[in-house]
């Protein structure tokens, strides 16, 4: 009787591996996690995006406002300058 409850044990400890090996809600957890990022990173992409944007049409209206007051315009004036 020992050697069979030993048996039932070690099946029902086979089957429960078995199962767990099947079980792929965890690898579907991790790809809407990863799909999830994705769409944040997309998010962001478009937000600096739209701020460098809006920093370079500031400045480039600061420059025309300097240009049409006949002040003298410094070219490397800082880091935000138009990109060639």
């Amino acid at each position: 009787m020992d050697v069979n409850e030993k048996l039932t044990k070690t099946q029902s400890v086979i089957e429960d591996t078995g199962k767990s090996f099947s079980d792929s809600s965890p690898l579907q957890k991790i790809k809407q996690s990863i799909s999830k990022v994705k769409d944040d990173i997309k998010s962001i992409d478009i937000r600096i995006g739209v701020v460098s944007n809006t920093l370079l049409q500031l400045k480039l209206k600061e420059r025309s406002k300097q240009i049409e007051d006949g002040k003298p315009i410094d070219i490397l004036d800082n880091e935000y300058e138009i990109e060639t």
